[in-house]
């Protein structure tokens, strides 16, 4: 009996040896991942999903519009938008983002301006 105890004994051990190595392997290759991720966030000049705090002190500056009015503007564009806007208001502001975007941008190209025009959705 004493036997079969100590043989479950050492395949206990064994196995939460295992365990502990498989932990500090995956924790590196985490701190790895997170590493390359931070170097092509670098590398592309992207910014934190998050856009309440502060930039920092780099040399880009943004500039943040929000929209207040998105509805009342998709129903200047057409009377069909109000039913629209109770079946489906995700799909509507979609369109109304893209068609301003697309506004947005001819009209800084127009002025000579070259800018990246982008949505992102705050939390």
């Amino acid at each position: 009996m004493e036997t079969i105890g100590l043989v479950l004994v050492l395949v206990g051990l064994g196995v939460l040896g295992g365990a502990v190595v498989g932990l500090v392997r995956l924790r590196r290759e985490v701190s790895a991942v997170e590493a390359r991720a931070v170097r092509v966030a670098e590398r592309v000049n992207a910014l934190p999903s998050p856009l309440t705090g502060g930039f920092g002190t780099g040399d880009r500056h943004v500039i943040v519009v929000e929209l207040l009015n998105l509805f009342e503007l998709a129903h200047r564009e057409s009377v069909l938008t109000r039913p629209f806007t109770i079946l489906t208001p995700r799909l509507l502001r979609d369109v109304v983002h893209r068609k301003l975007v697309g506004r947005v941008r001819e009209s800084l190209s127009a002025a000579g301006v070259a800018a990246d025009v982008r949505v992102r959705r705050a939390r």
